[in-house]
């Protein structure tokens, strides 16, 4: 929601908040602070997402589970072989998720070395970078450039923006393409081009492929209808039908592939994966409102207490209760205008529809965390306009020291257990991941190191799909047993028959058969769930160390007999 600078919308007391002083020393005071506060924003977004050491820290283990080796599995398919699918032993198998994301990651994949594994990383990190270069060079169009400087300062010390841009996740990449499809409309009914709209539309169809909860961002296309000029009627509903036919052709790969995987446009890959969690409750009820106004509120006053997603990039914050109260005072600077009507309804209907939802997660607000900022942004470049001119006043001082507050995150929490009365900016630019290495990608790493010339199956309590996007063909990754996390499918199964089978198919065609398993306190009742074939024996591999325990099925000797003496 960036407010339109055209002098003929605004009032006199509007003109005074927001227009560039008319003295050429006093305007280039304000490019050069707009400079300087996208500097900082880039060399604050170096700090604490582009120079965090991945290698030194378990961020390999591509968690949580399932979304982000799912998400990485996806890519290599793609990129190898032109499919998005998931590999369990032998069986290619649709994910849960749609590839939108794990697309993304292919121009990485080809390029980086260690089997691409910073591909999910590298991917947020440069969306990150762009979505903080395009909000200033968007305000830099408009004659703005303080506003385009206080906006790439304020989302680079957003916590959400700050932990996913260094995640393997998709949801940066979700809000980033939102974003996207609200500058557009807004070029579209300030600058009076429709293309924009047009492409704003395509922005929105196709990113269903990338979060589908961003279908409820589409009322936003209603800025067709509410176009400036005088056009005839049957041009303007002309208009109105083909923006909707393009958002419809741009979102259809999504339901065509859902058809094509599952048989139904509207089924996922939930569906496949974990029908009884599906089928447990409605997605969408009054019902579960409580529980996310519960969470809203325990953000809002920086009371949480749970574990979540954002602990395990970051902080685990997703909102400062200063940016909060920040955006609330933007509110009385906004005006509503025709692109303000799409953009609060679009902004209104995804929230409710998320209010709604039988899952209460943060990470599904991250996109409208994202959208207050041009709101917040309105109070705070008046601010820092009167400050600038020497015109500080008392009302002035405390809206910029909101805006500090918020770009320094305090008060809040982080951490887990959260420690509250934290500086967020402080806690993201000392980031550290306090378990060290990745144990699975160290394990599968420690196994290649032996094991790359002599390819076979290997059963282990690693993800498959992780391993078989990391190993080398023909390198094969199967669960040791039916305890996995592709357990509660109604349509696939593996268990310990299974394994079995597959142990036995391999014997037969004399490929060799591993065991892979992460160094735990249960090691050795993990090493008992291994399948017994008869005549064959597991034996530990003498390159079994502290990164991985690694077994060998070994034919067992005969049994010598007594010979008769003639």
């Amino acid at each position: 929601m960036i407010a339109n600078d055209k002098p003929e919308d605004y009032g006199p007391t509007e003109l005074a908040q927001l227009a560039l002083p008319g003295n050429p020393r006093r305007c280039s005071l304000h490019v050069t602070t707009g400079f300087v506060c996208l500097v900082v924003g880039l060399l604050f977004y170096y700090g604490s997402v582009l120079h965090v050491p991945l290698k030194h820290t378990d961020l390999f283990d591509l968690g949580p589970y399932p979304d982000a080796v799912e998400y990485f599995a996806q890519a290599n398919s793609i990129l190898k072989e032109g499919a998005p699918t998931i590999q369990i032993a032998y069986d290619k198998l649709p994910s849960r998720y749609p590839p939108g994301y794990p697309v993304l990651m292919i121009p990485w994949l080809r390029f980086l070395p260690h089997n691409g594994i910073l591909a999910p990383f590298r991917t947020s990190q440069t969306i990150g970078l762009l979505l903080l270069i395009g909000s200033f060079m968007l305000y830099f169009a408009i004659r703005r450039p303080l506003a385009g400087g206080l906006a790439a300062l304020l989302l680079a010390t957003q916590p959400p923006f700050t932990s996913f841009s260094r995640s393997s996740m998709s949801d940066l990449t979700g809000a980033a393409a939102a974003v996207l499809a609200f500058a557009l409309v807004y070029i579209g009914l300030r600058c009076e081009r429709r293309w924009a709209i047009y492409c704003a539309a395509i922005v929105l169809g196709l990113s269903l492929c990338i979060r589908p909860q961003l279908l409820f961002f589409s009322p936003l296309l209603i800025a067709m209808a509410l176009f400036p000029g005088n056009a005839p009627l049957t041009k303007w509903f002309m208009h109105c039908c083909l923006v909707l036919l393009i958002f419809a052709a741009a979102a259809s790969p999504y339901f065509i592939l859902n058809t094509l995987e599952f048989g139904n446009p509207l089924k996922t890959g939930y569906e496949f994966w974990v029908p009884a969690l599906v089928d447990k409750q409605a997605a969408f009820s009054l019902h579960n409102v409580p529980a996310q106004l519960a969470w809203i509120w325990s953000e809002v006053t920086a009371s949480w207490h749970q574990f979540r997603v954002a602990n395990l990039f970051g902080t685990g914050a997703y909102v400062v209760p200063t940016f909060i109260l920040l955006s609330a005072v933007g509110l009385a600077f906004l005006r509503v205008r025709r692109f303000e009507i799409s953009a609060l309804l679009a902004g209104a209907v995804y929230v409710i529809a998320t209010l709604t939802y039988a899952y209460v997660e943060g990470r599904f607000y991250i996109p409208v965390f994202f959208l207050l900022i041009p709101i917040a942004l309105l109070p705070s470049e008046w601010a820092v306009g009167r400050a600038l001119n020497g015109r500080l006043s008392i009302w002035s001082a405390a809206v910029l020291a909101l805006f500090v507050l918020s770009c320094i995150g305090y008060p809040s929490q982080s951490g887990f257990e959260p420690k509250s009365g934290r500086c967020q900016a402080w806690d993201a630019l000392h980031y550290t991941n306090g378990h060290g290495a990745s144990p699975r990608y160290e394990a599968q790493k420690e196994f290649l190191n032996t094991f790359r010339h002599a390819p076979g199956i290997v059963l282990s309590d690693i993800e498959p799909p992780y391993l078989n996007a990391l190993l080398p063909k023909p390198f094969v990754a199967a669960p040791i047993d039916g305890k996995h996390d592709y357990c509660y499918s109604q349509v696939w199964h593996y268990g310990k028959v299974e394994a079995v089978r597959l142990v036995q198919s391999g014997l037969d065609h004399a490929t060799p058969v591993y065991a892979l398993l992460v160094p735990a306190i249960d090691q050795d009742q993990d090493v008992q769930r291994l399948p017994s074939i008869q005549g064959y024996s597991w034996k530990r591999s003498e390159k079994s160390n502290s990164r991985a325990v690694i077994m060998t099925l070994t034919k067992d000797a005969p049994t010598p007999t007594l010979q008769p003496v003639s």
